[in-house]
C-alpha cells in the first residue's frame, strides 16, 4: 500500500521508526518518542534516559534541501547567540546537524535534526485563530510585530554563512502558475460557483503585487499561533522552516491570517504594527497591499492540501479555508 494511503496512525508509526533510526546519530536510539505535531514535517519529542526533552523534525521529502535546513538552522543559531530566543540545534556525531535515515514502511530516505526543547505554549493555532479578548490580542500581536521586525533587523546585517540557500515567497512562489505550497485550481472539494471568484482574485493579486519589488527580505515566514511560545514574559519563535526571502508585509500576512478565523483582526494589526514600528518603520507600500498580501496567504493556504493527499489534516482544512477563502476572494473583488 502507498504511504499516502494509509491511515495517520500508520503513518505516524512508519516515520516513528525512521525517527528512531535517526536518533542512533545522536546515541539517542533507545530515547523516548511523543508525536508532537504531524503536518509539514513529522516533529517529535525525544526524551532520553535522565528525562532530558529535545526536538526531532523528520522532514517531508524533497521540500527543503540540505543546505536549506543548514541555512535555516544557522540562522536560528545566530539569532540566539543575538539575544532572540529559539531553539538551538544538536550536532550529531558525525558533526553534521542534518541526518538522512530511512525505514521500511517510508518509501523513501528523510532529513532530520535534533534541537532543543524550549518551554512555553503557543496562544493559538492557524486554524483556530487566537481566542483572546481585543486587549489581549493587541498585547499579543505588539510582542509578535516586535519579534518581527528584530528578526528582520538581525537577517538584513547578518553575515550569511558559506552554502547559504533559502526560498522565496515572491509572486511566482504564491500565486503563480505552478505555486510552492500546491496548485488549489487543482484541489478537489471547491465547487463550480467558487473557482471563478478564486481565479480572479489571483489573477490581481499576481498583477498588484508587481509594485512591491523584488521578494528582498528576509523573513521567518510563519509566524502563526502555532509557532509562537509564550513563557511568562518570555515569547519564543519556533519553526523556521520557511523562513526566506519575501517583504515585511507578507510576514505580517501571514501572522494577521488566523485571526479572520478567531476575529480580533483589527486588535491585532494595530498591535502588530505598533510592535513592528517601536523597532524598525514599516514599509508603507507593504501596508497598502496588505489585501493583496492577506489574499496571497489565503490562496496559498488553499493549494496547501493538493501536494500534501497524504496529510489527514491537509484534508479536513478543505471545507473550512474553501468556504471562508472564497468569501474574502469575493469581498475583495469588490473593493
Amino acid at each position: 500500500m502507498q504511504f499516502a494511503a494509509l491511515s495517520n496512525d500508520d503513518q505516524v508509526a512508519a516515520l516513528a521508526r525512521l525517527a528512531r533510526t535517526a536518533l542512533a546519530a545522536w546515541e539517542l536510539a533507545e530515547a523516548r518518542l511523543d508525536l508532537v505535531k504531524y503536518r509539514e514535517n513529522a516533529v517529535f519529542c525525544v526524551t532520553d534516559a535522565g528525562g532530558e526533552r529535545s526536538i526531532l523534525r523528520v522532514h517531508r521529502p524533497r521540500y527543503r534541501s540540505d543546505d536549506d535546513i543548514r541555512s535555516e538552522l544557522a540562522w536560528m543559531r545566530a539569532l540566539d547567540a543575538d539575544g532572540i530566543a529559539t531553539p538551538s540545534s544538536i550536532r550529531a556525531r558525525t558533526g553534521d546537524y542534518v541526518v538522512t535515515a530511512a525505514a521500511d514502511g517510508v518509501p523513501e530516505p528523510r532529513q532530520c535534526d535534533l534541537m532543543t526543547w524550549v518551554p512555553g505554549s503557543p496562544p493559538g493555532t492557524l486554524e483556530g485563530g487566537v481566542e483572546a479578548t481585543d486587549d489581549e490580542v493587541r498585547a499579543l500581536y505588539r510582542r509578535v510585530g516586535a519579534l518581527a521586525a528584530r528578526l528582520q533587523e538581525h537577517a538584513a546585517r547578518w553575515e550569511k554563512p558559506p552554502g547559504f540557500s533559502r526560498p522565496a515567497w515572491d509572486i511566482a512562489a504564491l500565486v503563480g502558475d505552478a505555486p510552492t505550497f500546491g496548485r488549489f485550481w487543482e484541489l478537489g472539494g471547491i465547487d463550480g460557483d467558487q473557482m471563478p471568484i478564486l481565479l480572479a482574485a489571483r489573477d490581481r493579486v499576481r498583477e498588484r503585487l508587481t509594485r512591491l519589488g523584488s521578494a528582498g527580505v528576509l523573513i521567518h515566514g510563519d509566524l502563526v499561533p502555532d509557532n509562537i511560545l509564550v513563557d511568562g514574559d518570555t515569547t519564543r519563535v519556533i519553526d523556521f522552516d520557511d523562513f526566506g526571502w519575501s517583504w515585511a508585509g507578507f510576514e505580517m500576512a501571514t501572522s494577521l491570517f488566523p485571526l479572520q478565523v478567531s476575529g480580533g483582526f483589527d486588535a491585532g494589526l494595530e498591535g502588530y504594527l505598533e510592535g513592528y514600528r517601536s523597532v524598525r518603520a514599516f514599509p508603507q507600500i507593504d501596508l497598502d497591499l496588505l489585501p493583496e498580501l492577506l489574499m496571497a496567504r489565503s490562496l496559498s493556504y488553499l493549494g496547501w492540501p493538493v501536494g500534501r493527499p497524504e496529510i489527514e489534516s491537509a484534508r479536513d482544512l478543505v471545507p473550512i479555508f474553501a468556504c471562508m477563502i472564497t468569501e474574502a476572494a469575493r469581498e475583495y473583488l469588490q473593493r
